[in-house]
């Protein structure tokens, strides 16, 4: 098992540059840019700011952990708060025409960029799972058109193996 580093910061969205950094000497130690660096800093910022403004509710008392694990099969990152957590169940999601656009892209944007997305602590710490040994052209491609379709865009993004 290895051991897990992290890094507690007050929940304010100016200490963001701190978790960034955090994430930064991570993915420098583990040589992981070309494939899920944009992914992995997209994820955690959309998760403290959530945990900041959901979670902790902009109280500057509280903080948000976010920690990390090298496993086996890829890298996991969590994120925590001090909130009372919440029901991942009832996000809406933001492809649903019903819905107004904004609730629940956050997380949805998490999913799709990460392998594996786990909520613990009844809602209050969100995980993710990338699966590094995996990326390939075919996922990406499908990430990008998933992207696309979300965002009614036009996306290219060119893989380098």
């Amino acid at each position: 098992m290895s051991k897990i580093q992290q890094i507690s910061v007050k929940s304010q969205a100016n200490q963001i540059h701190k978790v960034l950094n955090f994430v930064e000497l991570i993915c420098d130690e583990h040589n992981i840019y070309n494939s899920y660096y944009g992914n992995i800093v997209t994820s955690i910022t959309e998760a403290f700011n959530n945990a900041i403004d959901h979670g902790n509710h902009f109280d500057e008392n509280k903080e948000v952990i976010v920690s990390f694990e090298q496993m086996n099969d890829g890298l996991t990152f969590c994120v925590q708060d001090e909130g009372k957590g919440f029901n991942p169940t009832k996000i809406n999601d933001p492809t649903d025409s019903n819905n107004d656009g904004e609730s629940g892209r956050g997380v949805f944007l998490m999913g799709l960029l990460s392998d594996r997305l786990l909520f613990e602590n009844g809602g209050s710490k969100i995980c993710f799972k990338f699966l590094i040994s995996n990326i390939n052209k075919e996922i990406s491609d499908s990430r990008v058109e998933k992207l696309r379709v979300f965002l009614g865009q036009d996306i290219h993004q060119p893989i380098h193996n």
